[in-house]
């Protein structure tokens, strides 16, 4: 999502580097995804990940975060 989220930007003709800062909102749409069932299957040492990791709720902040965007997310 992130990659995408900054080639879109990119697309846009925006260099999302200039977009740090600004009143920018990030807005997604999201579907039922088997992520969590997925890696819970694996046995691997994911537990402080699991929350974060598989909630779709956190996607938008996770964006606007790495992007430095003070908009509703």
């Amino acid at each position: 999502l992130l990659e995408t989220s900054w080639e879109a930007i990119e697309r846009a003709g925006i260099d999302p580097l200039r977009l740090k800062g600004t009143d920018t909102g990030v807005f997604l749409s999201t579907s039922y995804q088997e992520y969590l069932a997925r890696v819970q299957r694996t046995g691997a040492d994911v537990d402080g990940f699991m929350l974060s990791g598989s909630s779709v709720s956190v996607a938008s902040g996770r964006v606007s975060y790495v992007l430095g965007l003070s908009g509703p997310a």
